[in-house]
């Protein structure tokens, strides 16, 4: 590993702290709720196959949290390959040929399932200074670290 990939371990690890990923019991609930089907395209799942992603409605790069009312069960192509970076409501559309009525039905399961949970699928500025607060602290003292042992093994 190197000493920028640390660096990224570390702030993931910090993320981790205040954002958890779900607990096994969050992610039934979730199975539970999508009825075991993707809730873009509808295909079946198996809770014991490799093919389910939980997607986050809005990306962790934008923001977005690991609560529940921010991960929907879908499958790995919608995901995987097809999504890609494009907003979900956008992908949805996409997904189901424009406004038809499986389109409101899938549109509609989302959004109940996103107003079941408690609605915050972003993380707080708050959150984020904290993060990046606690981050830039480790940042310096691990920097001098990785200097010092350079400069220590360099003169071997």
């Amino acid at each position: 590993m190197t000493p920028s990939q640390a660096r990224n371990a570390i702030k993931k690890s910090l993320k981790a702290l205040v954002d958890p990923k779900p607990t096994k019991e969050e992610k039934e609930q979730i199975w539970r709720y999508f009825e075991n089907e993707c809730g873009y395209c509808g295909c079946s799942l198996d809770p014991k196959g490799r093919q389910a992603h939980l997607d986050h409605l809005i990306a962790d790069a934008d923001g977005g949290s690991n609560r529940l009312c921010n991960l929907i069960l879908t499958c790995a192509i919608c995901n995987g390959d097809e999504k890609r970076e494009l907003a979900w409501q956008e992908f949805l559309l996409q997904k189901c040929n424009d406004e038809t009525p499986e389109y409101f039905d899938r549109y509609e399961k989302i959004i109940n399932w996103f107003e079941l949970q408690d609605g915050t699928a972003m993380i707080s500025e708050e959150q984020k200074e904290d993060i990046d607060t606690a981050f830039n602290k480790i940042n310096v003292l691990y920097s001098e670290v990785v200097e010092q042992l350079r400069k220590q093994y360099k003169q071997i």
